[in-house]
């Protein structure tokens, strides 16, 4: 059967009345498949038929509780009873809750689901790229070489700082265009070897 407005509204209509959607789905000839199909690709038709539904199946419960209020007048010892258990606090049944395996099995596969999911979730945030891991490397190197350089600066600072008055030295004469004088002293005293 062809999808039309028309249609469709008179699915919702009969869904209000009956909220039994098979019950819809056989009066006007269509399958429950294209009927859900239909409210996926269709979000008004969607949003009309869970009002529909709701108001079906306040109807329903409506003519439910006008049943019992019948049967509790004619004095049914069975309505009332159900009336009073479902209804007063004082003769309520006190609610059990019961498990069966099934439900224990899909809980925990669910929550284990949910666990992987964080897991690999987690993994995905922490993933180093190998390029992450050579740029540490480098960053790893260069700080060694500085600290290497650091405590050989620390362990002989008037080396380092003699070497360095020598480079500036050096460079003003290599500016000044002057030839530098020759040493044929250490700095303790000793000769310096001739070349």
């Amino acid at each position: 059967m062809k999808k039309t407005k028309k249609l469709l509204n008179k699915l919702a209509e009969e869904v209000e009345k009956t909220p039994v959607i098979q019950i819809a789905c056989d009066k006007f000839g269509i399958s429950r498949n294209t009927f859900y199909r239909w409210m996926k690709e269709d979000k008004k038709f969607l949003i009309r038929i869970n009002e529909a539904m709701s108001l079906g199946n306040g109807l329903v419960s409506d003519v439910a509780i006008s049943n019992v209020l019948e049967g509790i007048k004619r004095k049914d010892a069975m309505y009332t009873k159900y009336w009073l258990s479902h209804r007063h606090p004082d003769f309520r049944r006190p609610f059990v809750f019961k498990v069966d395996s099934d439900d224990l099995i899909n809980h925990f596969r669910s929550t284990m689901e949910g666990v992987k999911k964080r897991e690999i979730e987690e993994n995905i945030m922490n993933a180093i790229t190998e390029g992450d891991i050579k740029k540490h490397e480098e960053a790893e190197k260069t700080a060694a070489e500085f600290l290497d350089k650091w405590r050989s600066v620390l362990s002989k600072p008037n080396e380092y700082r003699a070497q360095e008055i020598f480079e500036k030295w050096k460079k003003e004469y290599e500016e000044s265009g002057k030839e530098p004088p020759k040493m044929t002293k250490k700095p303790d005293g000793s000769d310096l070897p001739l070349m």
